[in-house]
């Protein structure tokens, strides 16, 4: 397996001047869409689809399986992004003083506790999955995710390929408005079936501890 980091549209990198910046990718635009910066010509939609494609053409024929780094735990906007400008205040994990919850470390956390938020996270995995051949998910700060949704994902592939694995970093980056008791960490990978986590433990015994 390859792990690709986030190639997903991302927003720090212009894709008109892609080696001015360079970002790894962990800040969210479009979910469903490749990230042009990666593509010969990013003003032409199709040219960033076909390429995407073709890359996992010829891992697959290399017999090379790819997994994507998704992360649907927060979006790079808060009040100006696209699902709060869709519909105010539902797709975000509020503070009770109205401001939103940042347990990603990067200003906000979608709510995949509601339902039509689990359901995009459901159907974009789907989609990557199908549309583009991807044979594993890599979920960003899966300790922000509700177990429940991460149930659904794992159900959703199975009907697709119950060979794609899925595996996600046990935590999160803050304190979260979820309930520590739903939330998907390492503690409460026994409640989920075929869905890995990450060791950081394991990571900073061999190597140190990852701010040292």
């Amino acid at each position: 397996h390859l792990h690709l980091l986030p190639v997903f549209d991302y927003i720090s990198v212009d894709e008109a001047q892609p080696d001015a910046g360079y970002n790894w990718g962990y800040d969210p635009l479009h979910y469903n869409v490749p990230e042009g910066s990666y593509a010969t010509n990013p003003f032409q939609g199709e040219v960033r689809i076909k390429e995407f494609k073709e890359m996992v053409q010829r891992l697959h024929q290399a017999g090379i399986r790819v997994v994507m780094d998704v992360v649907y735990n927060h979006t790079a906007r808060s009040m100006d992004s696209n699902f709060n400008q869709l519909v105010p205040g539902y797709y975000y994990r509020l503070l009770p003083s109205g401001h939103f919850s940042n347990g990603s470390g990067c200003g906000n956390e979608l709510a995949d506790e509601r339902s039509m938020v689990r359901k995009f996270i459901v159907d974009s995995v789907t989609y990557w999955a199908t549309e583009y051949k991807i044979d594993g998910f890599r979920f960003d700060l899966m300790g922000l995710h509700h177990v429940d949704t991460m149930k659904a994902v794992r159900k959703a592939l199975d009907k697709i390929d119950p060979s794609i694995i899925i595996y996600g970093e046990g935590w999160a980056a803050g304190d979260s408005t979820l309930p520590w008791s739903v939330r998907a960490v390492k503690d409460h990978i026994p409640q989920l079936k075929r869905i890995a986590a990450f060791s950081d433990d394991m990571r900073d015994a061999v190597k140190g501890h990852v701010f040292h």
